[in-house]
């Protein structure tokens, strides 16, 4: 009998879907990392949640797939929703498992973190690079409830469900690219953050756009290393970083989008771009970029940006990109 006579098909969008968790675990899913597997016609196979530890997050998925295999059930997608309060763990640990899903040939159409599960918190869906806020968590459970039942898969297909979760191109090398860059940074931070400053600068200078390899890595530089902001911010006395950076946000997603929106305010204004900086303040502070981020960047950028508003204030921005231009390796003349 197919499922479907049961019901109409219902799609669940990330919100829904990520309402719904109580209705796969029994519980309310706060500092848990939260699996489910579901076929290519979108039935649930096995979920799981566990605590925030890379290690486990990927013996968990080999074990949900062994126990897919096992039940002879077609696991071909996973979802992912990492809850935390410490943004940083709750992405990390997502990455990791988004990471081992795709080596798995899974397609991860959800790959979301958010602080807290409860309605009104902001979450973010790395795949799509779009945020969203939980509504209503009791409606979206009865809907979930009918998906484990098999009344109302996800989607009709694989296909269609990728369509519509997952516009983004080139998803799994994206989400490699940035795990690689932050996994780099973290063994040889002061090579790789001259490296990718060096590389940035070149780009401005020729100019050229970056590559999607060049920006995430340049956008880790900048989020973890608050002087490489400094040296960026001295290397934009060049008009063109505004449309590089543009560009490189353009290409990059989450949490390095993030980061590079929040440097671009601050050139944009530094060179008088008012309104181009005002939208980029506006997609940072909306949610549109990385919400968990607001807390570190956001608030430091707004600062530069009401300095940018006098004279007197760019030129303490570039003054203190160009004091610790020796620590990369730079000097005034390059």
């Amino acid at each position: 009998m197919n499922n479907n006579e049961n019901g109409p098909v219902t799609r669940l969008n990330t919100a829904q879907f990520i309402e719904g968790i109580p209705a796969f675990l029994g519980m309310v899913p706060n500092e848990s990392l939260v699996i489910a597997l579901f076929d290519p016609q979108g039935t649930t196979g096995p979920f799981a949640r566990l605590d925030h530890d890379n290690a486990t997050a990927v013996v968990a998925l080999d074990r949900l797939m062994a126990a897919a295999e096992s039940a002879d059930f077609n696991a071909t997608i996973a979802a992912l929703v990492s809850i935390h309060p410490n943004g940083d763990t709750a992405e990390e640990t997502l990455l990791a498992a988004t990471r081992h899903a795709y080596t798995l040939g899974l397609a991860v159409p959800i790959a979301a973190v958010l602080l807290e599960y409860t309605a009104g918190e902001t979450f973010f869906n790395f795949p799509t690079a779009e945020s969203g806020e939980l509504g209503d968590i009791l409606a979206s459970t009865v809907a979930v409830l009918g998906v484990i039942d098999g009344r109302a898969p996800i989607a009709p297909s694989r296909d269609a469900l990728a369509a519509e979760l997952a516009p983004a191109e080139d998803l799994g090398v994206l989400f490699e690219r940035q795990w690689d860059a932050r996994q780099a940074r973290a063994q040889a931070p002061e090579i790789t953050d001259a490296a990718n400053l060096e590389t940035l600068r070149d780009a401005i200078e020729a100019p050229r756009e970056l590559t999607y390899p060049e920006a995430v890595a340049v956008a880790i530089t900048l989020t973890d290393n608050p002087r490489a902001r400094d040296v960026a911010l001295y290397f934009s006395r060049n008009v063109a970083a505004v449309a590089i950076l543009t560009d490189a946000a353009r290409k990059t997603s989450g949490y390095a989008r993030f980061t590079i929106l929040s440097v671009l305010a601050a050139v944009a204004y530094a060179h008088g771009y008012g309104v181009r900086a005002a939208v980029a303040l506006d997609a940072i502070e909306n949610g549109v970029a990385h919400e968990t981020q607001i807390p570190k960047l956001a608030l430091l950028i707004r600062q530069v940006v009401d300095h940018g508003l006098h004279a007197k204030g760019v030129q303490e921005v570039l003054e203190a990109g160009r004091n610790v231009l020796p620590e990369f390796g730079f000097t005034p003349e390059d």
